[in-house]
């Protein structure tokens, strides 16, 4: 097994289990969270109405339905994520809305073929987890139309996300243990910086990139406790409280409690 393909079935692996029932169990506060990338990346689509659009790493489906509301009789979204559960989520949301123009498929989309081309690609915090990112944007180049559009939001470098840095402070405060973002390894940082998100679109073929910074506000719970509760359960909190004593993540807790 080749290393980007090792790399894909592991992130497979991630998004089964428990990083999966994490973002199922938060649906409503992560959807609330990350409303304003959705909201930025609407305004950038600009969309006419009948664009056929693939929302990559489309999780429980916030993006892909927004946009599928937006469109008339003629557009189309497809939905794509390597998670089963979060398809199988996503697609109950489209039947409780009654939205019809949209599907979603379990697929990597670092491998997937289209059937039809696309005038626009879109993702939300979606494409930051392939093995190899060249081929893996190279392909999803080839299935959009000429002319067609990307459009990405992605988190900028850990320093300057509140949402990450304070919860991270919280756990230190108590604990040796530090995060060290790797950006060379599939994570929410991977694209973080400016420089390496150009030449990765200029090597997959992208023309006229631009990129551009945003720092919207993002609401991260009604209460102290709705919004203290979503931190702890984040994947990397988790990852650096574990087998940490009862007592230990108590302290923590109480910690962004009161930071709150």
């Amino acid at each position: 097994m080749d290393p980007a393909t090792s790399v894909n079935a592991k992130q497979r692996e991630l998004w089964n289990t428990q990083t999966a029932d994490y973002w199922i169990r938060q649906k409503s506060a992560l959807d609330k969270l990350l409303q304003p990338l959705t909201d930025l990346l609407l305004e950038a689509a600009n969309l006419a109405g009948s664009e056929q659009v693939a929302d990559i790493g489309c999780g429980t489906g916030a993006t892909a339905l927004q946009i599928a509301s937006a469109l008339d009789d003629g557009g189309h979204v497809i939905g794509i994520d390597i998670s089963r559960k979060l398809i199988h989520s996503a697609v109950r949301a489209a039947e409780e809305a009654g939205i019809n123009n949209v599907a979603f498929i379990e697929a990597d989309a670092a491998r997937f073929e289209f059937d039809k081309a696309q005038d626009l690609l879109v993702s939300r915090c979606g494409v930051m987890f392939f093995g190899d990112l060249v081929k893996a944007f190279s392909r999803l180049r080839k299935g959009l139309q000429p002319g067609g559009r990307l459009l990405l939001a992605v988190w900028c470098s850990p320093e300057t996300n509140e949402w990450y840095q304070f919860p991270m402070q919280c756990v230190e405060a108590f604990s040796e243990t530090r995060d060290s973002p790797d950006y060379d390894a599939p994570g929410a940082f991977t694209l973080a910086k400016e420089a390496r998100v150009r030449d990765l679109l200029d090597t997959a073929g992208f023309k006229d990139i631009k990129l551009a910074s945003h720092h919207p506000t993002l609401f991260v719970g009604s209460t102290v406790d709705e919004a203290a509760e979503l931190f702890m359960a984040m994947n990397s909190i988790r990852t650096l409280l574990h087998g940490a004593e009862d007592a230990l993540q108590e302290r923590v807790l109480q910690h962004m409690q009161e930071g709150l």
